[in-house]
């Protein structure tokens, strides 16, 4: 009988211990991803208490620039009008993003503002000058990158980033080449493919292509080995008959490969895990004033940055978490499955 009684209290024993060991055990590979449940919830409790509404099922938009130049024109750019436009944009509440950090869903901005791309075409001087100074060089401040440097000294939560595709001249400053592409990689820009010679790829033959392309990557590369080279930017907004070479081809012993095709104009568009997302052929706005009496300016950034002021619950808005994806709860169906990373979910309210 006491033998019996042994047993029965050392079997009860280990159950209890097996028991004790489990919560442990679960408690460790879930109180992480509970915890961070509950921080990701109590930060959006307090956002709504402020009167933010996040929606990061909105609209984005890229923006596209050519030359910067003293007077307005056609692909050109006023330095009065830049400036004008890197003050309302932040009084709007944009921040400046990576091109890839948004088509990959990792946007980093703070609750209550809205990520934006700047896009440079053609890789002019007037976008990137080097000024002698003494034995050194500085930046121009009146040049595209020296007025946001300089705005982004006032006002570093606006960020410092932009997407430049570039053309073999490289910014027009051929001794300043090397120094410029690294003066980008160190700041966190980013490079685009424009092609070698910036024609319409529409009316060229397969070979032609991507000898195009090819051959703009190999200039590049030359520079910098390291760059990263996976955006063309169709020259024109002009897409080849064989779709395909945007993505992937060869020439002269050269291989490419982009996962994203810039077009010229003329809308925002859907996050890349939206079930209406563009998928690898990537819309732009050309930054023009908008008029409305006359309707001039209407596919231009004037017109589309008035239309989010009119319909701010269409365009995207921050919940402040890079780790969640935060809309009204409804916009749960309209996410793509296997769009976003394991890091990455959705949370609704």
């Amino acid at each position: 009988m006491a033998m019996s009684l042994s047993k029965t209290l050392k079997n009860r024993f280990i159950v209890v211990m097996l028991v004790a060991a489990c919560a442990l055990a679960l408690a460790g590979c879930g109180a992480g991803e509970v915890a961070g449940e509950s921080d990701s919830r109590a930060n959006l409790e307090k956002i709504l208490k402020k009167g933010i509404k996040p929606n990061e099922m909105g609209m984005v938009m890229v923006l596209e620039y050519h030359r910067i130049k003293d007077a307005e024109s056609s692909y050109t750019r006023s330095v009065e009008n830049f400036k004008k436009d890197l003050e309302n944009l932040y009084q709007k509440g944009y921040r400046l993003v990576k091109f890839r950090d948004l088509m990959n869903g990792k946007i980093d901005v703070p609750a209550g503002t809205t990520p934006v791309v700047f896009s440079f075409d053609d890789s002019t001087e007037s976008q990137f000058r080097y000024l002698p100074d003494g034995d050194k060089i500085s930046i121009d401040p009146e040049c595209a990158l020296g007025m946001m440097k300089a705005f982004y000294k006032k006002h570093k939560e606006f960020g410092y980033t932009g997407l430049f595709n570039v053309l073999p001249e490289m910014f027009d400053q051929p001794r300043y080449k090397k120094q410029k592409l690294d003066y980008l990689m160190r700041n966190g820009f980013e490079i685009g493919n424009h092609t070698k010679s910036h024609p319409s790829l529409g009316n060229l033959t397969d070979e032609a292509v991507q000898q195009e392309i090819a051959s703009l990557q190999k200039e590049v590369k030359g520079v910098d080995p390291k760059i990263n080279l996976d955006i063309l930017c169709l020259p024109f907004g002009s897409i080849p008959k064989n779709q395909a070479l945007m993505y992937d081809g060869s020439s002269g012993g050269i291989k490419y490969h982009n996962k994203w095709s810039l077009l010229v104009g003329s809308n925002p568009f859907y996050p890349m895990y939206h079930y209406k997302n563009p998928g690898q052929l990537i819309p732009r706005i050309q930054v023009m004033d908008y008029e409305p009496r006359t309707g001039a300016g209407v596919d231009g950034a004037g017109y589309w940055i008035r239309y989010f002021d009119r319909h701010p619950e269409l365009k995207f808005i921050s919940d402040g978490n890079v780790k969640t994806i935060c809309a009204p709860a409804y916009m749960e169906t309209r996410v793509l499955p296997g769009k976003l990373s394991k890091e990455i979910s959705f949370l609704g309210y």
